[in-house]
């Protein structure tokens, strides 16, 4: 009898995970459709925003046109012009997040530095003795030039004035102009989001565009509102996780912008607590924002930059890449390049009589600066032209020496190496002698695998040297620790210190958090130069100025006559004496100066200081608060730093006695 065909007890099974399997990927690609349609809302939401703010920010500057044609024709008074362009530098503000990121160009012409730019078009730094560099110098604009005049004490020049509005205006009807068809990713908001956090962390709350109208920390609060807004995007757009951490990033902004709120005066301003507490908690929440938006994405980015996206602190001790900062070896540190390194920078065979190393002006006990006003030179004749400053941080920087002629370590170290009054040396010489010792060509090899045969060469050594120099990162000194909230106790005059440094003294409008020197957030790709009027001597009351030319020495223009590299200030407690010329011999001398406004403000001719010349009037506690929070930066983990002991030479047994470090 005929009956049913029979079914094999296997084949539903393998229907069900067959059918289990489309299933899922349909989830998968169902979820991936609603993530990106989420994601385009988004999008879409915060550009449709940002135009507006742009509108606004283009209204707002016709007004200020308006205001000062009025004043220019005496038809008005200084204080409606003065209220048009505060009106100005709020919207501007409310659009800074993005137009910083996406034309950072356009940016400076609305709210740059209000100093001449000098552009370096053809620079070849390592043969300035045979070709000088050409540049063109760019007069200031924009909001901060303008804020000078309108708020400065003698009446303004009320046509430069109106030259400058008319300027602010049609930059930002370019801007407009140029974004308005221009499609936003979620990479490009996250990431100008971040960066906004950080410029407020760094410059905001410093007062660093607000040079004489005030109204700092208000216009940190405007520049943090667009954040929040970005922030309640994600979370009313997103699912599961991304809205739980989209949620955590509205929380804590939301804290952040009430203590701004309801903190708005700029003297008292408690900027420790503030990062402590409520921003440097922000901002490793937009971290982990970002992250979570672009994983899920596929947008992360694997490109190294300055700053380190998996960093969760500003103050974290991984928080900017080394990599970025190297001419060669972008990349993980190779650890045997850097055993390798530090012996070459202790052994002294890399000078022409073996007596002198680099470690001879830049000894770890000291920071690695060497206590001298400038540094022995060669056989002890004399000394070199400029004091020695440390090497701990250096390779967070995109300028070297005192004058910033070098803009790569890998740059730096040979002039150094051939420099007849430091090491006298050349690499055949330093080569052949290290041919000859089997332990240092051993660490060549340990070291290059990657070269072959031939590891021992100029380019090797200097490669070397640049690794163990890149390697000395100190950021994890007392207040470091207090900042990353490892440890609840930081000394109360080390604390007031901070936020005068950041506040009234206005030191860190120049030496930049979180490393405190030149190297300009949020983006830490470029390291400024400044004029500070420095005098021979810390004789104030009769006072000479330096000589020294600074890098007008290298680029020849007025306006770097005296300029000098601005130097961290992190473990500046071991590091006496003083500037580039070693004038002071302690850092009560150093913030006198400071305090007395530089050389302009001693009576000296240096009209092209950048150092404003008013005097800062601090107190005699206050100044003894500044040092006790460069104190604090003090982190004596290289101290003990030096090898116990140098390669042996096989063939040259009479360089085996050269101590660690060389004789001076």
């Amino acid at each position: 009898m005929a009956g049913f065909p029979t079914v094999s007890a296997k084949k539903p099974v393998a229907f069900l995970m067959w059918f289990s399997l489309v299933l899922f990927f349909f989830n998968l690609l169902f979820s991936a459709y609603k993530t990106e349609t989420a994601t385009a809302r988004v999008t879409s939401a915060v550009k449709a925003k940002f135009l507006q703010d742009l509108e606004i920010l283009q209204a707002k500057a016709a007004a200020l046109e308006t205001q000062l044609l009025l004043l220019q024709k005496n038809q008005s008074q200084l204080l409606p012009a003065q209220q048009a362009f505060l009106e100005v530098k709020k919207a501007y503000k409310r659009t800074e997040y993005l137009t910083e990121y996406l034309d950072p160009d356009l940016a400076k012409k609305l709210n740059g530095a209000p100093i001449p730019k000098v552009v370096i078009s053809d620079a070849d730094y390592l043969a300035l003795d045979q070709k000088e560099p050409l540049f063109i110098t760019l007069p200031p604009e924009g909001l901060q030039v303008l804020e000078e005049l309108l708020y400065a004490e003698e009446k303004p020049d009320t046509a430069e004035a109106y030259r400058l509005a008319h300027l602010i205006s049609e930059t930002a009807t370019n801007l407009k102009t140029n974004l308005l068809h221009q499609p936003l990713t979620d990479k490009q908001i996250l990431e100008s989001a971040r960066e906004e956090m950080l410029r407020l962390m760094t410059i905001g709350i410093t007062g660093f565009d607000a040079p004489a109208a005030g109204h700092e920390i208000e216009l940190a609060y405007i520049a943090l509102e667009p954040l929040l807004e970005v922030v309640e995007f994600y979370e009313k757009a997103g699912s599961g996780k991304a809205t739980i951490t989209a949620k955590n990033a509205r929380e804590k902004l939301q804290k952040t912008a009430q203590y701004l709120h309801q903190n708005p005066d700029f003297d008292t301003f408690d900027r420790v607590h503030f990062l402590r507490t409520f921003a440097d908690p922000a901002y490793a929440a937009l971290n982990q924002l970002q992250r979570e938006i672009l994983i899920n994405s596929g947008a992360e980015n694997q490109i190294i930059k300055p700053v380190n996206d998996l960093a969760s602190s500003l103050f974290s001790e991984d928080f900017l890449h080394t990599a970025y900062y190297a001419k060669q070896d972008r990349k993980d540190q190779n650890p045997q390049q850097i055993v390798l390194g530090k012996m070459l920078f202790f052994d002294p065979v890399l000078s022409s009589n073996n007596l002198r190393s680099c470690a001879s002006c830049h000894n770890p006990q000291k920071a690695f600066s060497d206590g001298e006003i400038q540094s022995v030179a060669f056989n002890e004749k004399g000394t070199v032209s400029r004091n020695s400053p440390t090497l701990l941080n250096a390779i967070f920087a995109t300028a070297y020496f005192w004058d910033s002629r070098a803009g790569f370590l890998e740059d730096q170290i040979p002039e150094v190496v051939k420099k007849t009054d430091e090491l006298h040396s050349n690499y055949e010489e330093i080569v052949a002698k290290l041919a000859q010792s089997a332990e240092y060509k051993k660490l060549f090899k340990q070291a290059f695998k990657e070269q072959g045969k031939n590891t021992l060469h100029a380019t090797t050594v200097n490669r070397a040297l640049s690794a163990y120099l890149r390697s000395l990162v100190s950021l994890n000194s007392p207040f470091d620790q207090f900042m990353r909230r490892e440890t609840e106790t930081l000394n109360a005059s080390a604390i007031r210190g901070a936020n005068l440094f950041m506040g009234k003294a206005a030191c860190a409008t120049c030496h930049f958090a979180p490393i405190f020197n030149g190297t300009v957030p949020p983006r830490f790709l470029e390291s400024e130069t400044e004029v500070l009027g420095v005098t021979a001597n810390a004789d104030f009351t009769h006072p000479t100025l330096d000589a020294d030319p600074g890098r007008a020495g290298v680029v020849k223009t007025e306006v770097f006559q005296g300029a000098f590299k601005t130097p961290t200030v992190r473990n500046i407690a071991l590091t006496a004496p003083y500037m580039h010329n070693g004038a002071f011999k302690t850092l009560e001398e150093v913030v006198e100066f400071y305090d007395l406004g530089g050389g302009a403000g001693l009576g000296l001719n240096v009209p092209n200081q950048t150092l404003p010349a008013d005097k800062l009037e601090l107190t005699a506690q206050e100044k003894l608060d500044l040092i006790a929070f460069m104190k604090s930066l003090t982190d004596a983990t290289y101290e003990k730093e030096a090898p116990l002991k140098l390669p042996l030479f096989t063939e040259r047994s009479d360089l085996n006695n050269r101590p660690v470090g060389g004789r001076y």
